[in-house]
């Protein structure tokens, strides 16, 4: 039953990512919800669901927007298994270590993608590579709170 709410979950945050209020827009930037979702998922059920639906997470990303097809799959597989082995290492009780975590996942995510933007021939100004780098890094960051819950929550269903 859990594993039909975390799919259901990945579709509408999937959705919500790409209908994104034109009202919430910082600096025309939008969350990335399926990251977060994604290592949500680390933090609340164990590393063998986190993988295979971060996996997944990523599948539907690549699958609706127009990048180059499984770089999300990718990197969102790595930061589920990344996060999980930093997670044995540290703990992650505090809301602050796993806003840095989500931080760190969200800039390296980003650069990441800007990366292979540029190498396949888009020609970015350095100070949009940047604010897609940075603030769409920070936006996920703040929203992560309200994702988490839903994590949670789906989570704790028997």
């Amino acid at each position: 039953m859990k594993k039909l709410f975390f799919s259901l979950a990945i579709v509408i945050l999937g959705t919500l990512g790409l209908n994104w209020p034109s009202f919430l827009n910082f600096f025309q930037c939008k969350p990335d919800l399926l990251l977060i979702f994604t290592v949500g998922l680390v933090f609340y059920t164990d590393f063998k669901t986190a993988f295979l639906f971060g996996i997944l997470a990523g599948l539907v990303k690549d699958v609706f927007l127009p990048w180059h097809f499984a770089i999300n799959t990718v990197c969102f597989g790595t930061w589920s298994y990344c996060v999980y082995r930093l997670s044995g290492q540290i703990t992650i009780e505090e809301d602050y270590v796993r806003w840095g975590i989500i931080l760190v996942a969200a800039l390296l995510n980003n650069f990441i993608i800007g990366l292979q933007s540029v190498t396949t021939g888009n020609i970015m100004p350095p100070g949009i590579f940047l604010r897609n780098l940075i603030i769409v890094s920070v936006y996920t960051t703040l929203l992560s709170p309200l994702v988490f819950k839903l994590t949670k929550k789906i989570a704790a269903l028997s």
